[in-house]
């Protein structure tokens, strides 16, 4: 109810166009001083960083606890108020702090400050990898601006007593993304890979190497595809036909269905069932075949021929082969081998069927 309430409230004029009212420079002209010794923080990642944790555990870092005083601005913002200024000169020097393993960008108070104010932290990066003929301040610097302004130079090519690693303080935009290393070729013709390595860096997100978030909550993140309604349904490739190839490819439905080679558009059925008269036609063809024109001629067997005169009384004798030519339902009838005889005519011999005894 009071949120209710609330809202509507603040869309109802209420004073606001009354006329302005003046205040004095004198009603503020402390506070002004006392805010050009502080300083403005900015969590990088709020979500692990409670605001009132900030305030009261980086005083205790800085060993200043009960001479710096913090305070919350709003809901990304913190303020440290500090009584010397070379307290906060030191802290300023000290950079970076962090917070439950996250970073803390932290900016010196300004009276009217710009757009880029508080969107950068200052971090030492160690270069590793420059080749020992090049290692000069104009190479670190060089190398060191294609991740950031260089704020200052941790070398000197008299006096540093190491070159294993070459420290440089760069200033980081901390919505972009961090690199750590970089393909360098020298006019020379050389080619190296130099690596950046950041100091105090612990934690960063594994998505988009940003260190103002987490990986769980990047918003870089790709959202996942969802799955189609049909996606158990299994896809089989379709050959290509008439080419002999092993190659699958994918056909659409609006290719024509026409029969190939090796395809038919008729739909594939089983093999009829044989039917008990061709298996006993089949198991009579295992037994030795008679030949029904056995002939007669002087022990001497002649071809069969295809003319030849049937005997209307005699009950016919299929051959093998030839169920066909039987009207269905007649059975195989049995009849004794019949004795034929050549006799001589005009054309040919025909053979014809005689009585059992010779005439």
């Amino acid at each position: 109810m009071a949120h209710e309430l609330w809202d509507d409230i603040q869309y109802m004029v209420l004073g606001r166009d009354d006329p302005e009212l003046l205040i004095p420079h004198t009603a503020y002209a402390g506070v002004l001083a006392k805010n050009r010794l502080s300083m403005i923080g900015k969590p990088l990642n709020l979500n692990d960083q409670p605001l009132k944790r900030v305030i009261q555990e980086l005083p205790r870092l800085w060993g200043l606890k009960t001479r710096v005083h913090g305070r919350i601005l709003d809901d990304s913002f913190v303020q440290f108020r500090f009584q010397q200024e070379e307290d906060m000169v030191s802290v300023l020097t000290q950079q970076p702090w962090l917070v439950n393993d996250w970073f803390v960008a932290l900016q010196r108070w300004e009276d009217f400050p710009g757009e880029n104010f508080l969107t950068f932290i200052d971090l030492w990066v160690q270069l590793r990898g420059i080749p020992l003929p090049y290692v000069s301040e104009r190479t670190v610097r060089y190398i060191a601006n294609t991740i950031g302004d260089v704020v200052a130079l941790d070398f000197n090519e008299d006096t540093t007593p190491q070159i294993a690693f070459l420290r440089v303080k760069v200033r980081i935009i901390f919505t972009d993304r961090l690199r750590f290393f970089r393909r360098v070729r020298f006019q020379s013709g050389e080619r190296a890979v130099v690596g950046f390595e950041y100091e105090g860096l612990t934690k960063i997100c594994r998505n988009c190497s940003r260190i103002n978030h987490q990986s769980r909550s990047c918003p870089f993140l790709v959202p996942p595809v969802a799955p189609y309604e049909d996606d158990d349904e299994l896809l089989v490739p379709v050959w290509e036909e008439g080419h002999r190839s092993h190659t699958p490819s994918l056909r659409s439905d609006s290719q024509s269905s026409e029969p190939s080679d090796i395809s038919s558009s008729s739909p594939i059925s089983q093999p009829p069932h044989p039917s008990p008269l061709h298996n006993g036609i089949q198991a009579a063809a295992e037994q030795p075949k008679h030949n029904m024109f056995a002939t007669n001629l002087r022990g001497k067997q002649e071809s069969t021929g295809s003319n030849f005169a049937r005997d209307s009384h005699v009950n016919h004798r299929f051959e093998v082969g030839e169920s066909s030519k039987r009207k269905k339902g007649k059975q195989i009838a049995s009849e004794q081998e019949r004795n034929t005889r050549p006799r001589r005519k005009d054309v040919g011999v025909k053979f014809y069927t005689v009585p059992s005894k010779p005439p």
